[in-house]
């Protein structure tokens, strides 16, 4: 469900002009454990990360409240380097892409409502199929309590669990600006950071917490199964800002936790990992994140 908002953080930064990234990370080798200690193996990571947002129309009212419409493509490629059993519990290669048609409009003088539509391939790079197309939508209401905080409530529509359901979504937007700039993210993923700058080009920040994953579609001895990977990490990443239109950032830190799990593509199987033993779902030990990339406005 963290797909359906993806498009919709990008439109704080809509400022009238096509904008994209391009990042490339590399995770260091770690163990493959569960909670018993038992061992599967080891394995690294490398991903590769790019997305574009065209903003369709944008304008604003009287109160400076934003109307907008927007469309938006991304991709994530990651290849793993699996030894042991971790190469048996995990695909080799996973493919994330989207393609996405986001609008926000305000309803009143405190409320706006945001909502996003849109599909894309999530699967192995040698298992790409119709199956792998997935869907996904949502409707979320704003509340912004001051211009600091914004609350938000909805719902969202999803076919990663074969028939169509519904889910709830929550969002949440903090953001406090001085020297220092603190911000909470609560959307696609989750984000905690802190930034600064130093001067008009040189920025730095340091996010204690971020959580984000990869999902696929895969088949395992002839069934449907829903493989996904979630990551828990912290890192520092400079970054520098070349004239109006580039940014060059990089980051180093550690990706504390690196979960896998599969569910049956089920209904049933949507609501069995609730009840599952995570004691038996192993996961990779720390390991050491490293990632450099660009931001850039068209």
């Amino acid at each position: 469900m963290r797909k359906i908002t993806m498009a919709i953080l990008l439109l704080r930064a809509v400022a009238g002009m096509a904008q994209g990234y391009i990042t490339y990370e590399n995770l260091s080798s770690s163990a493959l454990r569960n909670e018993l200690g038992d061992r599967f193996g080891s394995g690294g990571m490398y991903m590769v990360s790019a997305g574009y947002t065209i903003p369709l129309s944008s304008k604003e009212n009287e109160r400076g409240q934003r109307t907008a419409w927007m469309a938006s493509i991304s991709g994530k490629y990651a290849e793993m380097d699996n030894h042991g059993e971790a190469r048996e519990l995990n695909p080799t290669s996973i493919i994330n892409s989207g393609i996405s048609l986001t609008h926000i409009r305000p309803i009143s003088e405190k409320w706006s409502i945001m909502a996003n539509a849109g599909c894309g391939i999530y699967a192995p790079a040698d298992e790409i199929s119709a199956k792998s197309i997935l869907g996904s939508g949502g409707v979320i209401f704003v509340y912004s309590l001051n211009k600091n905080l914004s609350l938000g409530i909805g719902g969202g529509i999803t076919n990663s669990y074969g028939a169509p359901m519904a889910m709830p979504i929550f969002y949440l937007n903090w953001q406090r600006n001085g020297k220092f700039t603190f911000r909470v993210d609560m959307a696609n993923s989750i984000k905690m950071a802190i930034s600064t700058h130093f001067s008009d080009r040189f920025a730095l920040e340091l996010v204690p917490m971020e959580v984000d994953g990869l999902s696929a579609v895969m088949s395992v001895e002839g069934r449907e199964q829903v493989y996904s990977m979630t990551m828990l990490r912290s890192y520092l990443s400079p970054s520098f800002r070349f004239g109006k239109r580039m940014t060059l950032f990089a980051t180093v830190g550690g990706n504390w936790l690196r979960g896998i799990k599969t569910t049956e593509r089920s209904l049933k199987g949507f609501f069995n990992s609730f009840t599952d033993d995570d004691e038996d779902n192993p996961h990779f030990r720390p390991a050491l994140r490293l990632s450099a990339g660009m931001r850039f406005r068209l």
